[in-house]
């Protein structure tokens, strides 16, 4: 069987016996840029078919893949109600998939994946109740209640993105669109944090000598968000500056979730956190005991950008043992 986790610019496929433990083999590639989900999902077939024979089996062979694509997915009718990352319209992806598998297919949503991966063997492991958040180039979440993925009515449970958790430094005209990123993320991902890092510079609000530009190479289109997170590990005033906002929103958006939702662990993930994670756990903790009652813990996600292809293993995995049950 195979675990594939799809992302914006990179794939990476699993494959694995079905029984639990037993060895993993990995394949890395570069995601098909495609405006259109027949070229793509012929292109990844075709991929994994010959990942398959590297390995000494077949696509054929495989009894189910277990696929993690970003964007909205209605997970029993195999729906893709949104996709921002692809621009694709909304569709039924099963018959398109089914031109170039015909075997079993767990489908959801990335996140979903990666919470599972968690889950099922990384810093979620034996916890009945938890979320992930992933902080990268964009913002999500997962939610784990009883031990089982939560998706909600249209599948969209999780899509934190469209929180608010405040008025300051947004746009003004914005109008929610499940094709669009919202407020929280453009506040807190790592694509909103690097516009606000080169609008405050841009402004003339930051000096010549502040450690972002040196890391950034002296060039302010170069600034990145993880060079404005190691400056604010050195200390750096621009730095503290930056975050301020996008940190205490995070802190924010995860005080509702804990209020709403009483996990038991919030697993963090994604580039974001993880090119500084004791820092950036550091930070948010801090400012999110100002708004919590109940504890929960925060823990740094353990598997790294495999927790989305092990999820999907794992998924199909569950699928494949209740079908033969």
């Amino acid at each position: 069987m195979a675990g594939i986790d799809i992302g914006g610019t990179k794939t990476l496929m699993l494959l694995s016996s079905q029984r639990a433990g037993s060895e993993v083999h990995e394949c890395r590639l570069p995601t098909l840029a495609s405006d259109q989900p027949d070229e793509f999902f012929r292109w990844l077939f075709a991929e994994l078919e010959t990942f398959c024979r590297e390995v000494g089996c077949s696509l054929g062979q495989l009894s189910g893949v277990g696929l993690g694509f970003p964007g909205v997915i209605l997970q029993e009718e195999g729906i893709l109600r949104s996709a921002p990352a692809f621009q694709w319209p909304e569709e039924d992806i099963r018959p398109v998939i089914s031109n170039y598998y015909g075997g079993n297919i767990m489908l959801d949503n990335d996140v979903n994946m990666a919470a599972m991966g968690e889950y099922d063997q990384g810093a979620a492991q034996g916890h009945q109740h938890c979320v992930m958040v992933t902080v990268g180039t964009g913002i999500g979440s997962a939610l784990i209640l009883n031990g089982q993925l939560y998706s909600g009515q249209n599948g969209a449970a999780g899509e934190i993105g469209h929180f608010i958790a405040g008025d300051e430094g947004l746009h003004t005209g914005y109008v929610a669109d499940a094709d669009s990123f919202g407020v929280f993320e453009q506040a807190t991902s790592g694509t909103g944090i690097t516009e606000q890092a080169r609008r405050y510079f841009a402004d003339g609000k930051g000096s010549a000598g502040s450690l972002i530009m040196s890391l950034a190479g002296e060039k302010m289109e170069q600034i990145e968000a993880r060079h404005v997170f190691k400056a604010a590990e050195s200390g750096d005033v621009a730095a503290l500056e930056i975050l301020e906002l996008p940190m205490r929103y995070m802190a924010r958006g995860l005080a509702n979730i804990i209020a709403l939702l009483n996990p038991s662990i919030i697993v963090i993930g994604g580039g974001v956190a993880a090119s500084n994670p004791s820092y950036y756990l550091n930070e948010v903790r801090t400012r999110l005991e100002r708004y919590i009652v109940l504890p929960a813990r925060l823990a740094v996600a353990e598997l790294g950008n495999k927790a989305g292809a092990i999820g999907a293993l794992a998924a199909i995995r569950s699928s494949l043992t209740r079908t033969y049950q």
